[in-house]
């Protein structure tokens, strides 16, 4: 029988992030106990947060069948699969996790990232290549993602909109830390209580710290209302940074216009824009194409149009590696027909600080 004192060493391990003490004592282990399946998703997981993914894939493996049922299993090698860009597989194996176990948020927040999840319901997606990317991979958070229990709750924004596109409701008076949710001082390593978020723009944003915020948000972009994804970084709302955080959201209408400002003066002098262009126009499909910019035939699209047709379709609040906070949109056409991103991305300062091309 499996040591319930050995299981909880690894787990506390686990969550002051000595993923290399956890490497170290299943070695240490007979062989016999290294070999038993609650060991190994431990050693697995591990193995995930120090970036040892092929490694745990093979640990991972040796665990299929005894895993087959269990949601932790699929997990953590969707985990594995999704940081080695197999993000087909991975989708795969997150959408296992769910369905085993509709609570697995490791897995909700993983699909939705993917592109297979709106508002918190899974659904399978008809496209093979993901909507969108999480941002920063290098910043990777080090319990793996897992063990979480409860989902954000969302508020939903209102819909007011003025002569020039934009909501313009007065701001309300800045949200002041709290301490709440477990009453732990928000100072403290890990706070886990709840973000409370007041802009102008989103409404009020409630939501579980710990969880981060995903949610999509009719927003008025030069007169007319289109989709977009709202996503705050798990971990990053931290009581200290709500200030920072509201002012980010509530600058989004003139990030915007600073970034189709950017786009429209770069282009022809900057050459992951020119690729972005060229890339696009020569690859999609030509139906799909021509009918999202309005012309008959592709020879009669210019860089001017298709940069027009351009719409962010997700915005990002991400930690820097400076330390503040980063403003990320996606601009794209429209993601039915293309998975292609041109990425701007805002320092706290609310200045560009790099343009790049993803998919």
């Amino acid at each position: 029988m499996i040591d319930q004192e050995l299981l909880a060493r690894l787990d506390q391990w686990h969550e002051e992030n000595q993923h290399k003490k956890i490497l170290q004592e299943v070695q240490g282990l007979p062989e016999e106990i290294q070999k038993e399946y609650e060991i190994q998703g431990r050693l697995a997981r591990a193995l995930n947060n120090l970036g040892k993914y092929n490694e745990a894939i093979q640990v991972l493996e040796s665990t299929r069948e005894a895993g087959a049922q269990d949601d932790r299993w699929w997990s953590r090698m969707g985990f594995a699969l999704y940081h080695q860009n197999r993000n087909n597989e991975a989708r795969k194996c997150f959408l296992r996790a769910q369905e085993l176990n509709p609570e697995n948020q490791d897995a909700k927040n993983f699909l939705i990232w993917l592109g297979v999840s709106t508002n918190g319901i899974v659904k399978n997606d008809k496209k093979e290549k993901p909507d969108h990317k999480p941002r920063l991979q290098a910043i990777q958070k080090p319990n793996g993602w897992e063990d979480r229990t409860e989902a954000p709750r969302l508020v939903k924004p209102k819909e007011e909109e003025t002569a020039n596109g934009w909501e313009q409701k007065k701001a309300p008076a800045q949200a002041k830390p709290q301490a709440g949710g477990n009453g732990n001082d928000w100072e403290g390593r890990g706070w886990e209580g709840t973000a409370l978020l007041e802009t102008a723009l989103f409404g009020v944003l409630r939501f579980p710290v710990k969880e981060g915020l995903f949610q999509t948000f009719p927003l008025p972009l030069r007169g007319k209302s289109r989709m977009v994804d709202l996503f705050i970084w798990d971990g990053l709302a931290q009581p200290p940074r709500w200030e920072a955080i509201q002012s980010l959201l509530n600058a989004i209408p003139e990030l915007y216009q600073k970034a189709r400002a950017r786009i429209e003066a770069d282009h022809g002098s900057n050459q992951v824009i020119e690729f972005f262009i060229r890339d696009q126009v020569e690859e999609m499909d030509e139906d799909a194409l021509t009918g999202a910019l309005g012309v008959q035939h592709r020879e009669e699209i210019t860089p001017e149009r298709f940069l027009d047709a351009l719409e962010p379709r997700g915005i990002t609040l991400a930690p820097a590696k400076d330390g503040g906070i980063d403003c990320i949109f996606d601009f794209s056409l429209d993601p039915e027909i293309t998975d292609e991103l041109l990425v701007i991305r805002f320092g706290q300062n609310q200045e560009i600080t790099d343009i790049c091309h993803e998919s």
